[in-house]
């Protein structure tokens, strides 16, 4: 009995960190809970032999751990040789995140799977809902969503992210619960994804619903009906708002834009082939002035960065995390959860273009990137007794 009740103690401070961690992006005080569930988690390892057999015996999770225990050791690693050392720091922050994905894989084991997500997709829920609270409803076209929640990502495309997980988070959702009142929120915010105006995220998401409907095709009419109801209200609106030719100009500008990202990813090639085996370590940014005369010190590319980082070695090592996602895969898809498979998808494909590194402390890198991760790496309960 004190063994059940520990672990139920453990997943509620868990599921509060994910809940607020969707609202509050980088809040230091929202940490305080993530801090509870890892020493929880440490004493039941350590004291409850139940929780450890578990974890030792989790065959198709170990793997996951290890390869991503590589990758995070590495790169905390790479601080030897960077330009100004950050070793404590980078093996704390590599130390949570391992944690972090301990702790959404014991809350599966236990069946609380959809509590998570649930709390992922209330939370994003919320941002949007306060976001379009605090926005400046007179230049919501113009201000892309900016300057509105303080506590939400700071970068617009970021937020855009956000969005377009909590739609998938909803999928997730409708099947565990058997609910389809969890798709209620999805206009709101597939609304502000629309607004960020930025096609990174709106891209992910359409690449990523189309692998997943192609892994097992199967038409829900009905959803595709208010799927394109849904699209065509929107539509409606902006037209009749007079803020069409507002988007037609950001698409415009947002075509200059890519010109002046490429010009910066081939600098960050450059760069990182002056140390290409190693990379440059784990703090090492750009010094760039693009097209428009501005100072850009990140790579806008995740796998750039980690080339620029790391080097080969870093590269080939989130690799190995991103093909043993692609083997859990086909687990999930086993059990017919295209969902999850759509989720790593959308991640994968939204930092080919976006962000420096996902080394951090709680930030938006742990729900667009770790989060999905996580969630791919975590296979069905029911299918682990069939390998």
């Amino acid at each position: 009995m004190f063994s059940i009740n520990f672990q139920r103690i453990l997943f509620y401070p868990f599921m509060l960190f994910v809940f607020l961690s969707m609202i509050f992006c980088g809040v230091s005080r929202v940490n305080i809970f993530f801090h509870i569930a890892l020493a929880l988690f440490i004493i039941a390892t350590l004291v409850q032999n139940e929780v450890r057999v578990r974890f030792i015996s989790d065959r198709t999770f170990l793997p996951a751990l290890g390869i991503t225990g590589a990758f995070l050791i590495y790169f905390s690693l790479s601080s030897l040789w960077a330009e100004s050392s950050q070793l404590s720091s980078a093996l704390t922050h590599s130390f949570y995140l391992f944690i972090f994905i301990c702790l959404y894989r014991q809350s599966e084991l236990q069946g609380k799977k959809k509590f998570v997500i649930g709390a992922a997709y209330a939370g994003i829920v919320t941002l949007a809902i306060l976001t379009l609270i605090y926005v400046d409803k007179a230049n919501i076209f113009l201000n892309r969503l900016s300057y509105a929640f303080p506590y939400a990502p700071d970068n617009v495309i970021d937020l855009g992210g956000y969005m377009g997980l909590g739609i998938l988070l909803s999928a997730i959702l409708v099947r565990e619960t058997r609910n389809v009142w969890f798709y209620l929120p999805v206009p709101i915010l597939l609304t502000c994804l629309i607004l960020t105006q930025s096609r990174g995220p709106v891209l992910s998401l359409v690449v990523a619903s189309t692998v997943a409907f192609l892994c097992k095709p199967t038409l829900n009419v009905k959803l595709l009906l208010g799927s394109v109801t849904i699209l065509l209200l929107i539509g409606l609106a902006l037209y009749f708002s007079g803020s069409v030719e507002i988007f037609i100009n950001r698409a415009e500008e947002a075509s200059r834009a890519s010109a002046v990202r490429v010009g910066i990813w081939q600098h960050a090639i450059e760069v990182a082939k002056q140390k290409a085996i190693f990379g440059w370590g784990f703090n090492k940014e750009l010094q760039f002035i693009n097209g428009y005369g501005q100072t850009i010190s990140t790579t806008h590319s995740l796998y750039l960065a980690t080339f620029l980082k790391g080097g080969i070695v870093g590269l080939l090592l989130l690799a190995g995390m991103i093909l043993y996602a692609a083997r859990q895969s086909l687990r999930h898809l086993a059990a017919d959860h295209k969902a999850e498979i759509a989720v790593i998808v959308f991640a994968l494909m939204f930092y080919i273009t976006q962000g420096m590194f996902i080394i951090s402390n709680p930030r938006e890198y742990w729900v667009l990137f770790w989060l999905p991760l996580a969630i791919i790496f975590s296979t069905p309960v029911k299918t682990l007794l069939q390998k």
